[in-house]
């Protein structure tokens, strides 16, 4: 049975015995390559390639098929091509370690005078780091605030995450050296009179090949929500299960409770699935197991973010499978033209200024009811401390044709989002996100954002996968209100949130509504999405707080309340 990646290792001259504690935490012992200047410790998901410009390994969220592509051109190519992340020596010695096109493989990194240690788990470097631990609170303001930390921020100073395309490399008896190669997505721009549907099969066609590349690893296991992406892999996957000769009820979809209090996710993916004539497992999480899933799913992310608590169910049963799952990342806002500029601004002609204040505001949301709930001065802390980084990911593509759409993917997906397929499922098997390939990304960024305004483009991509997805409506074309009590809104989960916040110094950072409020009053906030999302943030932080007491450099948050 295939394993998920899991990587760590270190550049240059460093402590070789860190990286083998790493490799024992993470439950790891294959020792892949040792050379002066490169350890490199994997599991079975870590493949090795020839290349003519020297060697190199690669590993991903879930790594295709071998002979899918090759290294000819250098790991910059096979980071393109194949979107994954690795190690690669050149003829003259030199190691450098890279991230992939997407970044949605975590890569975290620290950098010493002569090494570079890595790993694919950020608590890997965090638990086997030397000396005591300084928070780094830029990072927890943003975590809090917008979901998750931004620019490579991790929870700690001086651990970062590798962004896309990003490298360090180390010279025989050199000094590490960071670099960024080119960014294809951002080299692409909008083709005038472009329409979706002339894309329409060139994006099928690329998305059918990427899901065949997994199949052929093995069984697929496709997440069906009751959604647009989930659908079209589901029945691509189907396609790809009757190609190789397997009856299509042998396949199994997999559909949990997104938590957002509506049973017409279940029901419209049974439908879904029902069309196909496939299995549909629908695997939901109890109420009186809220607490246990934060608290693996907090684990699993590095206590980084806290938006996809709810798959922890549907992650422990994919663990006991085979194969690779099929997740949907990338879809809205690639596809279906999500995260669009005001439309009020760009008629008014706003400039790149403007725009970069609406962006940031759709960001960073969750602070509208900060001034409400949390204590004086946390409010423009948090949004300053998100505003700064933001700002140097987003001013640079303020004039970009497709800034609304890159900007949203670098500081919401990659950062928060993507800890779904590459943190939680991917914790139990290899997860593929195919809509993240760059042989559909590239054709959907020809398109210019108001050609796919809406979900404009998805009746034809759903209709060119399968006839009968097009008439089948989603969930949330069929409602808006909820059917039952949100399960992170319950009365229980409320209990456990308000006694672990208030048992925590971060309860310093609570306003006199939650600080004084009893559970019930808990209850209520919960049942708001941009309160449960600030709650949760202070969750986290409280959570982290007790982890690593004993080793930080100070667990008062009151920083989070200056300027």
């Amino acid at each position: 049975m295939a394993e998920t990646t899991r990587v760590c290792g270190m550049l240059g001259a460093g402590d070789p015995e860190r990286v083998h504690r790493m490799a024992r935490a993470a439950g790891i012992g294959a020792v892949v390559v040792d050379r002066p200047g490169l350890l490199l410790i994997g599991s079975q998901g870590l493949r090795a390639r020839p290349a003519t410009t020297g060697e190199a390994w690669i590993f991903s969220t879930a790594t295709p098929d071998p002979a899918a592509f090759g290294l000819s051109g250098g790991w910059e190519h096979a980071a393109r091509d194949g979107d994954v992340a690795g190690v690669a020596r050149t003829p003259e010695g030199s190691s450098v370690l890279h991230a992939s096109l997407s970044g949605v493989q975590p890569l975290y990194v620290e950098q010493t005078r002569d090494a570079v240690y890595f790993a694919t788990r950020l608590d890997l470097l965090v638990d086997t780091a030397s000396g005591p631990l300084t928070p780094d609170w830029n990072g927890w303001a943003q975590i809090i605030g917008i979901g998750a930390p931004l620019a490579g921020r991790t929870t700690v100073s001086g651990i970062r995450r590798l962004g896309p395309m990003e490298h360090l490399d180390v010279a025989p008896g050199g000094s590490p050296r960071s670099g960024r190669a080119a960014w294809p997505w951002e080299q692409i721009t909008p083709e005038p009179g472009l329409t979706p549907e002339e894309l329409t099969g060139d994006v099928v066609d690329a998305l059918r090949d990427q899901v065949g590349q997994h199949a052929a690893g093995g069984p697929l296991q496709p997440m069906l929500s009751g959604g647009r992406d989930s659908r079209m892999l589901t029945g691509l996957a189907r396609e790809a299960a009757v190609a190789a000769g397997t009856a299509p009820a042998a396949l199994t979809a997999w559909t949990t409770s997104s938590d957002t209090g509506t049973t017409l996710e279940e029901l419209t993916a049974a439908r879904i699935a029902a069309d196909l004539g496939i299995r549909q497992r629908i695997v939901s999480g109890r109420h009186d197991g809220f607490s246990q899933d934060f608290l693996d799913y907090a684990e699993l992310t590095g206590h980084q973010a806290s938006f996809h608590v709810w798959l922890m169910p549907v992650a422990r049963e994919l663990a006991a499978q085979a194969g690779t799952v099929l997740d949907g990342l990338g879809g809205g806002v690639f596809l279906g033209g999500g995260f669009p500029d005001d439309p009020q601004a760009l008629a008014d002609g706003a400039g790149p200024q403007r725009l970069l204040e609406t962006r940031f505001g759709r960001l960073a949301r969750y602070l509208q009811v900060a001034e409400e709930l949390l204590a004086p001065g946390a409010a423009d802390r948090l949004a300053a401390a998100g505003r700064e980084d933001y700002t140097r990911i987003a001013e640079p593509l303020a004039d970009h044709p497709q800034g609304a759409t890159l900007t949203a993917y670098l500081t919401r997906t990659l950062p928060g989002i993507s800890m779904a397929p590459a943190a939680v499922l991917g914790g139990s098997r290899p997860t593929a996100v195919p809509i993240m390939a760059h042989q559909v990304v590239s054709q959907a960024l020809r398109l210019t954002h108001e050609s796919k305004r809406e979900g404009r483009w998805y009746p034809d991509l759903l209709r060119r996968v399968r006839p009968s997805f097009g008439e089948i409506p989603t969930a949330a074309d069929l409602t808006t209100v909820r059917q039952h009590v949100r399960r992170g809104a319950a009365l229980d989960a409320a209990v456990w949130y308000r006694e672990l916040i208030l048992g925590s110094p971060a309860a310093v950072l609570l306003g006199e509504k939650l600080r004084d409020g009893d559970a019930e009053l808990w209850r209520r906030q919960l049942a708001r999405t941009r309160a449960q999302h600030l709650i949760r943030g202070l969750a986290l932080l409280a959570l982290w707080l007790r982890r690593y007491e004993d080793r930080l450099t100070e667990t008062d948050p009151t920083p989070l309340l200056r300027g």
